[in-house]
């Protein structure tokens, strides 16, 4: 989910899943976790975002 459209649908989102976010350098999905966190969900930001993903990216 974009970080642009995240206030008008992160209640879409299931409160019982855990979410792992990411961004290209961890800000734009540090944000969002916090946001994301104090709406009630389980949250965990991606460290360095996909700059730092050492994985194949398909």
């Amino acid at each position: 989910m974009p970080l642009s459209s995240l206030v008008l649908d992160y209640e879409k989102l299931d409160k019982s899943q855990p979410y792992f976010v990411i961004c290209h350098a961890g800000v734009r999905s540090a944000n969002a976790c916090e946001f994301l966190s104090q709406e009630g969900y389980d949250v965990t930001n991606v460290m360095g975002g996909m700059s730092a993903w050492e994985g194949d990216v398909v």
